[in-house]
């Protein structure tokens, strides 16, 4: 394994968010290891279904993943993430069904048509959410773990990821917000390419609807992995600011770090620690 290579990914994923490196002071080296490489691993995958155009390269995409995972468990890894993760014997303790639910719910995202409003778009995130939250509890608190909270925070938290990477998915013929969005403000998906008064209106309607979800899944009950409490910590007041913004996309991609996230981050990793496994 090249640690240049894994070293590569995990640091793409982390200092892509400030919240991210904050959330890396906390863990042990192992933790970095393990934690880190899943988290960047997820990113590979949801990179696919958010940056390729063209639904054929997507699936075989995914589809190599889905033998690199069958490669990794019988020992014969050939990426640098797949070698990092299933060198762990906790990542080993994790049934492969766990890691190729997140791919069997990615292919059934390629071809899936524009959601026609918000409840239809939460519900066609679902299937990646559920299957996401189930591995991650999985392998950061264990089999036991209850999933609801973490996979209802996980839905909203990557439909906000997706409205960050808006001009890439415009571009590629896709809106991070449903259809009825920008038929109520009168704009099309080429339309999100370039700022208008239009776009920013409906931004600001996304974003409410976004942060109204996202509140509702933070009051649930149930554990988080440090990523996702930071994630969470950092999309909440985010799509606070944007649902007022005069420039809403402005606002939501905003990186802010400071004390008092620190301190945030500090808490959800006491969290964390108190109800992980042992």
């Amino acid at each position: 394994m090249s640690d240049s290579a894994l070293d590569s990914y995990v640091s793409s994923w982390r200092d892509a968010d400030p919240q991210r490196a904050v959330a890396w002071l906390f863990l042990r080296p192992a933790e970095r290891i393990r934690y880190g490489a899943c988290a960047a691993l997820l990113q590979e995958w949801r990179k696919t279904l958010r940056e390729v155009s063209e639904p054929q390269v997507a699936a075989a995409k995914l589809g190599w993943w889905r033998e690199e995972l069958q490669r990794a468990a019988e020992g014969e890894a050939r990426h640098p993430l797949a070698q990092a993760l299933f060198a762990d014997p906790r990542v080993r303790e994790v049934p492969l069904p766990c890691w190729t639910a997140v791919l069997d719910a990615a292919f059934g995202q390629v071809s899936a048509p524009p959601p026609s409003d918000f409840p239809a778009q939460q519900q066609a995130a679902e299937p990646w959410s559920i299957a996401v939250a189930a591995l991650e509890s999985r392998l950061w608190f264990g089999p036991w773990a209850d999933t609801a909270r973490a996979a209802a925070v996980t839905r909203v938290t990557e439909l906000v990821a997706d409205l960050r990477a808006m001009g890439s998915a415009a571009v590629n013929g896709r809106s991070p917000l449903p259809m009825n969005l920008l038929a109520r403000h009168g704009i099309t998906i080429e339309g999100l390419t370039g700022d208008s008064p239009s776009r920013r209106a409906a931004l600001r309607d996304y974003s409410n609807l976004l942060r109204e979800a996202l509140t509702e899944a933070a009051g649930m009950p149930g554990p988080l992995t440090l990523f996702r409490a930071a994630c969470m910590q950092r999309d909440l007041p985010a799509l606070e600011r944007a649902s007022r913004a005069e420039d809403p996309l402005a606002a939501v991609c905003a990186q802010r770090a400071g004390l008092g996230q620190l301190l945030k981050t500090w808490r959800a990793a006491r969290t964390w620690r108190g109800s992980a496994k042992t």
